[in-house]
């Protein structure tokens, strides 16, 4: 380039093979464009481009950029330099909007003083283990650090953030959250080694990810700020094997809302740091799907609780619920939920079926699988008028059909696959006027 260009302002030098450039005096540069140059290992800017205010460096194999005086810089696009290590930013961008810096092979970053910048994004910055953002980024709105090998983050005053994305951050123990983030829409923290995680004030949350969390022991989340909560995922995190509530895509016909939709499985152990060794169930998952009324922060606070003590009062418009897992009873809130349609037992260690359960009058389907220790059924079982299907499958131990469910009105499917200790179905079964199939398979 010629030692001077004092009326040069946009310069675009896309695709090219140019290995290097010397940019002269260029005092009326406004934009400069470099996408693609795959092969440019060398950039000179000038020391000043006071007027300097789009620059896109895309997919260069820079290994180091030094950017002078350039007062006027709003955004700046050095995505996919892969080979760059060194970056020196300005000690003051007063303009400066967005920053991309993705995948590039940073160890160490410092910001200045950015009081206009509102997305910096390190995604996939493998080697990045150090980032200095200023303490007032009053501006910021879009945060994304995924990937990175940061140890701690500590974000400054950053009112106005609505995403933060910390996912793949395997190192990081510690995050510092402003006291205030009511802006705060989208959080994803997944597979990071966090322990405690304090939300402060995020009253606009709508998306929580913690998958692969598994140092997570604590969540800290002051009364109200998850009320706007629609997408939350702790599967792999904690003692939790699956955990996913997904609001996202509500129904659009509200009338044919399932309600809410829970797996519960539990197992005979204690967690690690137990010193009882007696069997205990334990709450380990935990599934929702379009929930027409629900509570988060309800849910929060009975995660770690046993089975047989959750109280789930704040879900009583619970239409479906599924039980798997070692579960030696059928927990006393279950009968609290007065709109219950569909229960499930999977893999259960149940003997008897209460008779509580004839207090569930809404109850159209119900469903026992490979309940191999199942007894007995209540003897009123027939109370249930508004039971559709009755599905006992291989509950081995199971001998008798009570002779009160020929009293079902509405009973429309009755089977009892691998029941192989039921010798004979009550003698009145022929009352069953809307009964459509009856499936009764006996080795005997």
């Amino acid at each position: 380039m010629p030692a001077e260009c004092p009326k040069l302002v946009n310069l675009n030098l896309g695709n090219l093979k140019l290995m290097n450039l010397h940019l002269g005096i260029t005092p009326n540069l406004e934009a400069v464009t470099l996408r693609d140059c795959t092969d440019m290992v060398e950039l000179r800017m000038p020391a000043e481009c006071p007027k300097l205010v789009n620059l896109d460096l895309t997919n260069l194999k820079l290994r180091t950029l030094h950017l002078g005086i350039t007062p006027n810089l709003k955004t700046v696009s050095l995505k996919d330099c892969r080979d760059l290590v060194e970056l020196q930013i300005p000690a003051e961008c007063p303009e400066l909007v967005t920053l991309d810096l993705r995948y590039l092979k940073l160890m160490s970053l410092h910001i200045g003083i950015t009081p206009k910048l509102e997305t910096l994004s390190l995604k996939d910055c493998c080697n990045l283990a150090e980032l200095h953002l200023p303490f007032r980024c009053l501006k910021l709105k879009n945060l994304s650090i995924n990937g990175s090998k940061l140890r701690n983050l500590h974000l400054g005053l950053t009112p106005d953030l609505e995403t933060l994305s910390l996912a793949g951050c395997d190192s990081l123990a510690e995050l510092h959250m402003p006291f205030g983030c009511p802006k705060l829409i989208f959080l994803n923290l997944s597979n990071t080694k966090l322990s405690t995680l304090d939300l402060g004030l995020t009253p606009n949350l709508q998306t929580l990810d913690l998958k692969e969390c598994h140092d997570l022991v604590e969540i800290n989340a002051p009364f109200g700020c998850l009320k706007m909560l629609r997408y939350l995922d702790l599967t792999d995190c904690g003692r939790f094997e699956s955990f996913l509530l997904d609001q996202r895509f509500p129904l659009v016909d509200v009338d044919s809302l399932l309600g809410l939709y829970v797996t519960v499985e539990s197992f005979d152990v204690w967690p690690l740091h137990s010193e009882n060794n007696s069997p205990r169930s334990w709450l380990t998952s935990f599934y929702i799907q379009h929930p027409a009324v629900g509570n988060l922060e309800k849910l929060i606070s009975v995660l770690n609780l046993e089975i047989s003590t959750v109280t789930i009062c704040d879900f009583r418009c619970l239409r479906k619920l599924t039980l798997k897992g070692s579960i030696p009873e059928v927990p006393k809130f279950v009968v609290q939920l007065e709109g219950l349609e569909e229960l499930i037992l999977l893999s259960t260690k149940i003997k008897h079926l209460p008779e509580s359960i004839c207090m569930l009058k809404y109850l159209k389907i119900l469903e026992l699988k490979s309940c191999w220790l199942l007894e007995k059924l209540p003897e009123n079982l027939g109370q249930l008028q508004c039971l559709e299907e009755l599905i006992l499958t291989e509950c081995v131990f199971l001998r008798d059909i009570p002779n009160s469910i020929c009293e079902m009105k509405c009973l429309k499917y009755l089977h009892l696959p691998y029941c192989i200790q039921v010798a004979e179905l009550p003698g009145e079964i022929g009352r069953l006027e809307c009964l459509k199939e009856l499936y009764h398979w006996n080795k005997h």
